[in-house]
């Protein structure tokens, strides 16, 4: 009984640990958030395939205004001859597109990599791709996060 209400109460306190939304994914960096940034946007160049829109330090912007936030950073990247047509077919992907991930620290000083699942992102807009179409894109995905937090 006792290791049961330990497990509720380990659950009840990380409940409000992660965002709940199924369409993110949050993998743990064994870097800071800057080291972490710095990898993925390495990764990102040297791919050929996708190419970096833009940096964003979400802590040094809180700053300038007088307030005080974690580390944070996010990185908007894409690769313009894949999502033109994406776009072309789902206008509304333009919220979603170029590819977003956050590198943020959480209360515990623990970094983590955070990003949309590709199959959510195009299903909330209904565009639709086989399976093998969105594993290629989920894979040459995957190897830039690994570069960035492992």
């Amino acid at each position: 009984m006792r290791k049961a209400i330990f497990g509720l109460a380990l659950l009840a306190a990380s409940v409000g640990a992660f965002p709940q939304d199924v369409g993110m994914v949050s993998r743990e960096s064994k870097y800071s958030v800057v080291e972490t940034a710095d990898r993925l946007e390495k990764a990102i160049q040297a791919s050929g395939t996708y190419k970096i829109f833009l940096r964003m330090d979400h802590a040094a912007n809180a700053k300038e205004v007088g307030a005080s936030l974690r580390p944070s950073q996010l990185i908007l990247f894409g690769n313009p001859k894949g999502g033109a047509p994406l776009l072309a077919e789902a206008p509304t992907l333009g919220l979603d597109l170029p590819n977003r991930a956050l590198v943020w620290e959480d209360a515990a000083g623990k970094v983590w990599l955070t990003y949309n699942d590709v199959r959510q992102t195009l299903g909330r807009h209904g565009v639709k791709r086989s399976d093998e179409q969105l594993k290629v894109i989920d894979d040459r995905q995957k190897v830039l996060f690994d570069k960035a937090v492992d």
